[in-house]
């Protein structure tokens, strides 16, 4: 886990990071303008002019690449310490895993349901049904369950011996399938099987810090460890991010939207494109008024000159 963490950290993360922030930011702008759409002052006028805008300097900007070099060293750093000081921060890790483990199960149980159909309390209650499909599955899960029971620290893969069994079992219930099928039930059934001892030992562990303390060291709760490190890990970032939002990234947006007006100012095609509506037409008929009153002072007083 040390290995792909660190491998993690040092190639994805940074720029996973980088890209969550900039989504933020991005998030954040447009609802801000969205916003100033409600306000008494608003003029819509404006609207498909400043949308366009935006667009445009969004698309224009990039993140700065020094600030992906400064997270992958802060996320690298952060990630070598494996001494959790506190017990108020070994509950907060353990909360974190137990959450997380938590939503992978919800979605495991999920994909079980799914596999092999309702329950034998749905089927009575909602008159639900299963598939032919998913019978065969739920024959299979019965016998990979067996599995599980009688070796509960199973390694995640079947053993050439166990699928022969399992297929011989099946046979006497009149149900054939190949190596491959077994494996594709096995996944979510190992998976289901290995989350919930994750869970148990991630609770039995609540109260673990004491012991970690004392010892420094603890294989039963090294889960609570490893989540810690990623955690702190996402504080660290998130903190950098938020600076180089404001430090950096925002008077970068700032100036890069300056600098799309000043060309859409020159560009006369786009303002009769984005620049619309009653007003602007009759803006410019005074316009047009104005310069022929104009010329017809500047004709009198040829006229008058003459004279």
């Amino acid at each position: 886990m040390d290995i792909k963490l660190r491998q993690w950290a040092d190639q994805q993360l940074p720029l996973q990071s980088i890209e969550a922030g900039w989504e933020v930011l991005k998030a954040e702008f447009v609802n801000f303008f969205e916003k100033e759409k409600n306000s008494k002052d608003h003029d819509g006028i404006f609207d498909n002019l400043k949308a366009a805008v935006i667009e445009e300097a969004l698309r224009r900007h990039s993140w700065e690449h020094k600030g992906s070099e400064m997270l992958r060293i802060l996320q690298l750093n952060t990630l070598e310490d494996q001494c959790v000081s506190e017990k108020q921060q070994w509950d907060y890790a353990v909360k974190f895993l137990t959450s997380s483990v938590k939503e992978k199960l919800d979605q495991t149980r999920s994909d079980l349901h799914q596999l092999i159909g309702p329950s034998l309390s749905e089927r009575w209650m909602y008159w639900k049904y299963s598939t032919e499909e998913q019978v065969k599955r739920s024959y299979v899960k019965s016998e990979l369950d067996k599995v599980l029971q009688s070796d509960t620290h199973h390694k995640p893969v079947l053993s050439p011996d166990e699928l022969t069994t399992i297929r011989k079992n099946l046979q006497r219930s009149n149900i054939d399938c190949d190596a491959d099928y077994i494996k594709d039930c096995w996944d979510p059934v190992y998976r289901h099987h290995f989350l919930i001892q994750s869970l148990a030992k991630a609770l039995d562990c609540k109260k673990g810090f004491y012991m970690y303390s004392q010892m420094r060291e603890s294989q039963d709760c090294c889960d609570v460890v490893l989540f810690w490190r990623i955690q702190q890990m996402l504080k660290v970032t998130s903190n950098a991010l938020r600076q180089q939002i404001m430090n950096r990234e925002a008077r970068r947006l700032d100036k890069e939207i300056k600098e799309v007006l000043e060309d859409y100012s020159q560009d006369q095609e786009k303002k009769m494109i984005l620049l619309t509506g009653r007003r602007v037409t009759l803006a410019e008929e005074l316009k047009r008024v104005k310069q022929i009153q104009e010329k017809l002072e500047e004709f009198i007083k040829a006229l008058n000159t003459e004279k």
